[in-house]
């Protein structure tokens, strides 16, 4: 649980992202024009929040386990992210252009990411520079079983093998065009799935939702772990703010 945030989001996360048939005979639009459509209604965007709900199913041991979290989620262009998880425990992650940190309260410490890696991730990439690139980096297709005329689920395979992500499923609400969930299997049979509500669309957020606040006590390291002095973590700051 400690790091759930970071794994999860660096993911899935980030994100959050983005069979041919016939019009004639099937009851949802095109591949083509659910791709182009959810592009569309993603790039209108400057900013948004959303209300997350994420469910990770993990197969270690051969027993199935299940875990809950859920918080907020804070989005706005260019390359903004911030994830705020209330349930089970508080916890913080953060992606701000070129730099990432993941917050654990319970262990006040705060652990710097390299989000050059998250933000090359296909799926990270999708969520900000377009939905239709997708079938770049996956076999994309509609699942027929999930899907309706109220909503398409789209079955994502990675064109290049990838131990995190075997396959992808994203449920698409035909009227908003909105992704409403995300749901990843990795090669080891775990399932991780998140799902958003009350998606709101905003002109701005606060600046300081992804501005680097360092709590007293609190150690902060780098992405080799080790431990950032006073004057270092000023100098992330500074460079964070004058972006």
């Amino acid at each position: 649980m400690k790091r759930l945030a970071s794994s999860a989001l660096v993911f899935t996360i980030c994100v959050l992202c983005f069979c041919a048939g016939t019009a004639q005979t099937a009851p949802y639009p095109v591949l083509g024009d659910i791709l182009k459509n959810t592009e569309m209604h993603y790039q209108r965007l400057n900013a948004f929040t959303a209300y997350f709900h994420q469910t990770t199913s993990s197969s270690a041991a051969g027993a199935m386990s299940r875990t809950e979290a859920s918080g907020r989620l804070y989005y706005e262009r260019p390359r903004q992210m911030r994830w705020e998880y209330e349930k089970p425990e508080t916890q913080v992650f953060v992606a701000n252009r070129q730099l990432a940190w993941f917050y654990a309260p319970s262990e006040n410490q705060i652990s710097m990411f390299d989000a050059d890696a998250f933000f090359s991730s296909p799926l990270a990439q999708t969520f900000f520079e377009g939905v239709v690139e997708l079938k770049n980096h996956f076999e994309v297709s509609i699942d027929p079983k999930q899907s309706n005329k109220a909503a398409c689920v789209l079955k994502l395979i990675p064109r290049k093998e990838d131990p995190a992500i075997k396959t992808l499923f994203l449920r698409i609400d035909l009227q908003t065009y909105r992704i409403t969930s995300v749901e990843s299997h990795d090669a080891l049979g775990n399932i991780n799935r998140i799902t958003l509500e009350s998606q709101t669309a905003v002109s701005s957020l606060d600046p300081g939702l992804f501005q680097l606040d360092v709590p007293p006590a609190t150690l902060v390291t780098d992405i080799d772990g080790r431990e950032l002095t006073s004057a270092e973590i000023e100098a992330l700051k500074q460079k964070i703010i004058s972006r």
